[in-house]
């Protein structure tokens, strides 16, 4: 497991669409109601889920800009662009939209890693 860390977080709270209790440190946009969601496949963000809201129109937190904990979709290498995948983890950009660059590997699929965020 490579060494994730956060530094000079900016953070925005916005209503939670469903229960992400088990998704922090994902990618989230929103959608037309303006809820937070988890992003899917190549898709912009909003920026990464900092806690674990665990029912719609809860209140959760957002980071949209400085180096976030994230979670990898599979393996990606120090310094790679990423984007987010099909469930709202990180993997190494193909056509997608960049929304970072991997300061830390990410090992495998689940492990955390730092990203700093565009």
């Amino acid at each position: 497991m490579s060494n994730a860390y956060e530094l000079g977080l900016q953070i925005v709270t916005l209503d939670a669409n469903d229960d992400y209790e088990d998704y922090q440190y994902y990618g989230i946009k929103m959608n037309s109601s303006e809820k937070a969601v988890l992003a899917s496949t190549g898709d912009e963000i909003v920026g990464v889920l900092q806690d674990t809201p665990d029912a719609a129109n809860r209140s959760c937190k957002v980071a949209y800009g400085g180096i976030t904990k994230a979670i990898g979709g599979a393996v990606i290498a120090a310094g790679a662009e990423v984007q987010c995948d099909a469930d709202g983890k990180f993997v190494t950009k193909t056509t997608g939209t960049g929304v970072g660059i991997a300061l830390t590997a990410c090992g495998a699929e689940d492990e955390q890693f730092a990203l700093l965020l565009k």
